[in-house]
C-alpha cells in the first residue's frame, strides 16, 4: 500500500512554489511602481447610486439606453432595501410588454459610463443585483432573461458594437417577493487610456404580456488611477445683470483625464457652494447657485481638484447692484379711487350676461398680508339661478400696471400673495373651477385695453380655496420673467371658469411686486477747467548814461 507523505514536498514542488512566490512578488513590486504616482482606487462615478439620479430615472453620471420596438422601457431610483447592495439606492431597469399583444425578440435596456484608466493595467469589475418577473410568467429560471456586461476598450459609446458577456445569474424572483442579490466579479485588462462599461438587461424572446424588472447596485471598477500630468481644465461663465438677494447661475465646465471629485465656488474668499463626488467624473458641467449679499464689484473664484489633489482656480469679476422694485402701490397702501381700483393700477373685465364685476379696497385683516389694505376682485352671478341659461363660461376681471425702466433680457421676480374665496357651501373647492392668473405684454397699456392679447397667462398655484365669510388660507406665488423690452404691462386677474349662476367668486391680491435689475445711474463726470496762472517776469530796461560832449 502506497503511503502518502503529507508533511514533505518534493524538490520539484518546492521549486514551483518558490518560483510562483517570486513571480507574484515581482508582479506586486512592478504594479506598485506603476501605480504609486496615481494610486489605486474606484474609477466609476456613482456606481453605488448614492449620488443622485437624473430626471429620466438614470443614475447621475450614467447614460441610459434601450433599443426601442414594441416594448415599454423605464428607469427608476429604487429605494427598496431588498435591492440595495450598499447605501439606500439602486438602479431599476424595466422592460414591459404587458400592454402589447406582439413584440420583437432581443429587447434590452441598460446604462453605461466612460472612465479614464491606465493602459496595460488590470481592473476589477464587480456588480450586484437581481431579476424579477410577474408571477404569471412561464419563463422563470430558463435563461429567457439575462443581465449582461460589455467593455469598449477605446471609450466608445455604441452599445450595438460591443461584445456582450452574460452574467451567471439564472435566479428569477416574483416581482413582489424578491430574493437574495446575485454577485459577479471579473478582471478587465485595459488596452487604452479610456474604457466604457456597459450593463444591460435582456429579454430574449418576443413574448407579450411580460414584465422584467432588473435592479443593479454596487457597480465597481477598481484599479490604478491614471495620471496625465495635467491639472484640471476649468471654464467659468459668470451671470449678467446681477442684483442682491436672489440666486444667479454661475456656469462651470471642468475636465480632467484623472477625474474631478471636487469643485468649489468662492465669493471673494468665502466658500458659498461646492459639489463633491466620492470618485471624480472626467467631465463636469453644471451651474452653481450664487446669491449675492453685497453690491459692488465681486470676485468669484472657482476651484477644481482632480483625483490626485491637483487644483486649478479661475477668477472672474461680477458687478452687483441692489435689487430694485418697479411696481407702484403693489402693497395697496398707497390709496384707492372711489370705484375701488387701487391708485397706479388700471382694470378690465369681459362683461357678460347676468354677471357682475366689481373691485374694492378690502380692509378685512384676514385677506390683508401686510399693512391694512388689499385689492379685492369680485365676479358674481348672485341673484340668478344655478342653471341660469344666460350664464356664460370664462368670465374675467382684473388689474394691470405699466412697468418701465427694465433692462431687456435681465431677470425680474414677479411675486405676490392673496386668497380665493367662493360662496359659502360651494362644493367646487378643489377642482380648479376658480383661478387667479398672471400675464404680461411688451409695451405700454395703461388702460388694460389689450389684456385679451396676452399669450403667456400663468395660472397661479393657488389651490387653497376658502369660503366668503371664513378667514381663508393665504397663498403666494413667484414667477421669474426675462422681458425683451424696457417697458411691459403686467396683468393679474380672477377667472370664473364655468357658466353657473348663484355664485360669488372673490380674489384678493396683496404684496404684488416686480423686482430685479436696475441699470446703475451713470456716474456724473465733472469737467474741471484748470486755471492757468501766468507769472510775468519783468526784466528791467537799462537806461544808458549820457555821454558829455565837450564844448568847443
Amino acid at each position: 500500500m502506497h503511503r502518502q507523505n503529507r508533511g514533505l514536498k518534493s524538490p520539484l514542488t518546492i521549486f514551483h512554489i518558490c518560483f510562483t512566490a517570486i513571480m507574484v512578488a515581482i508582479a506586486l513590486m512592478f504594479t506598485s511602481t506603476i501605480t504609486s504616482a496615481g494610486g489605486y482606487s474606484e474609477r466609476l462615478v456613482n456606481g453605488d447610486f448614492e449620488e443622485g439620479f437624473g430626471a429620466n430615472g438614470v443614475g447621475s453620471n450614467w447614460v441610459g439606453f434601450d433599443n426601442g420596438g414594441t416594448a415599454f422601457y423605464h428607469f427608476q431610483d429604487d429605494v427598496s432595501p431588498a435591492f440595495n447592495y450598499n447605501g439606500k439606492h439602486s438602479q431599476l431597469m424595466e422592460i414591459s410588454t404587458v400592454k402589447y399583444a406582439v413584440s420583437e425578440p432581443e429587447r434590452y435596456i441598460g446604462i453605461y459610463q466612460t472612465v479614464s484608466v491606465v493602459a496595460g493595467q488590470p481592473y476589477t469589475l464587480s456588480l450586484h443585483g437581481e431579476m424579477r418577473l410577474l408571477p404569471t410568467d412561464l419563463d422563470f429560471n430558463n435563461w429567457s432573461y439575462v443581465v449582461q456586461y460589455a467593455i469598449d476598450q477605446n471609450g466608445g459609446t455604441d452599445w450595438g458594437k460591443v461584445d456582450w458577456q452574460t452574467l451567471p445569474w439564472n435566479n428569477n424572483y416574483d416581482w413582489m417577493k424578491p430574493g437574495p442579490l446575485s454577485h459577479f466579479s471579473t478582471i478587465i485588462n485595459a488596452t487604452s487610456n479610456k474604457m466604457t462599461v456597459f450593463v444591460r438587461a435582456l429579454k430574449k424572446f418576443p413574448t407579450p404580456y411580460r414584465d422584467l424588472f432588473v435592479n443593479v447596485d454596487g457597480i465597481s471598477l477598481m484599479g490604478p488611477i491614471p495620471d496625465d500630468g495635467k491639472a484640471p481644465q476649468v471654464d467659468v461663465v459668470p451671470p449678467t445683470f446681477v442684483y442682491t438677494t436672489k440666486p444667479f447661475p454661475v456656469h462651470v465646465t471642468a475636465s480632467s483625464g484623472t477625474g474631478i471629485p471636487s469643485v468649489k465656488l468662492f465669493d471673494e474668499d468665502k466658500l458659498v457652494a461646492s459639489v463633491t463626488n466620492a470618485v471624480g467624473p472626467m467631465n463636469r458641467q453644471f451651474d452653481f447657485a450664487w446669491t449675492p449679499a453685497f453690491t459692488g464689484t465681486r470676485t468669484l473664484k472657482v476651484q477644481a481638484a482632480d483625483d490626485l489633489g491637483r487644483t486649478t482656480t479661475i477668477s472672474t469679476t461680477v458687478n452687483v447692484v441692489s435689487i430694485a422694485e418697479f411696481l407702484k402701490n403693489g402693497n395697496f397702501e398707497g390709496g384707492f379711487r372711489p370705484n375701488g381700483i387701487a391708485l397706479q393700477w388700471g382694470s378690465f373685465d369681459n362683461g357678460g350676461r347676468n354677471v357682475f364685476h366689481q373691485l374694492y379696497d378690502d380692509t378685512w385683516p384676514a385677506v390683508v398680508t401686510s399693512g391694512k389694505h388689499s385689492q379685492l376682485i369680485e365676479i358674481s352671478t348672485i341673484g340668478h339661478g344655478y342653471a341660469d341659461p344666460y350664464a356664460e363660461s370664462d368670465r374675467f376681471a382684473g388689474i394691470c400696471q405699466v412697468v418701465k425702466g427694465l433692462t431687456p433680457k435681465a431677470s425680474y421676480y414677479v411675486t405676490g400673495r392673496g386668497a380665493i374665496r367662493i360662496t359659502e357651501g360651494d362644493e367646487h373647492t378643489t377642482d380648479w373651477s376658480w383661478a387667479a392668473q398672471f400675464g404680461y405684454l411688451v409695451g405700454d397699456d395703461p388702460t388694460c385695453a389689450q389684456w385679451t392679447q396676452v399669450q403667456n397667462w400663468q395660472v397661479l398655484p393657488w389651490n387653497l380655496v376658502g369660503f366668503r365669510e371664513t378667514a381663508p388660507q393665504i397663498n403666494s406665488f413667484t414667477q421669474v420673467i426675462f422681458p425683451t423690452s424696457d417697458t411691459i404691462t403686467v396683468y393679474f386677474n380672477a377667472w370664473k371658469k364655468w357658466a353657473v349662476g348663484a355664485r360669488e367668486f372673490l380674489v384678493n391680491y396683496d404684496d404684488l411686486s416686480v423686482a430685479g435689475y436696475k441699470e446703475p445711474a451713470p456716474v456724473a463726470t465733472t469737467t474741471v477747467t484748470p486755471t492757468v496762472t501766468i507769472t510775468t517776469t519783468v526784466v528791467p530796461t537799462s537806461t544808458p548814461t549820457p555821454t558829455a560832449t565837450p564844448t568847443r
